[in-house]
């Protein structure tokens, strides 16, 4: 949701018109619309004092993310003893050469 929904949604909950939230800002109301329709565009000042007008705070927070790498893998991995890395490498290497030469040799049959 960008910051001019959320101002069109605060004046249509407290229902009000574009005009008359315009009247409250001491702007037109044209001004309302494209500061309805500037989605992200709009400032955080500009989002806030709108806010204001209507009796409403605006609230920032910032959260962290959920990491996108799987841990699971990670820990299990850490888990193995060197030599079993080295096995597993091993046979992942293997099994993406043995991949290659198929892609290869498919490649080879359709030209």
């Amino acid at each position: 949701m960008g910051a001019g929904d959320i101002i069109r949604q605060a004046r249509l909950a407290d229902g009000l018109t574009q005009v008359q939230l315009a009247r409250r800002l001491g702007v037109t109301q044209p001004a309302i619309a494209r500061l309805e329709r500037a989605g992200d565009a709009v400032t955080v000042a500009a989002l806030q004092r709108a806010l204001n007008v209507m009796s409403r705070t605006l609230e920032l927070r910032s959260a962290q993310m959920p990491s996108s790498v799987d841990d699971s893998q990670i820990l299990e991995a850490l888990r193995l003893t060197p030599a079993e890395r080295l096995e597993r490498f091993d046979k992942d290497y293997e099994h993406v050469r043995d991949f290659a030469i198929e892609a290869q040799a498919s490649l080879g049959r359709v030209a």
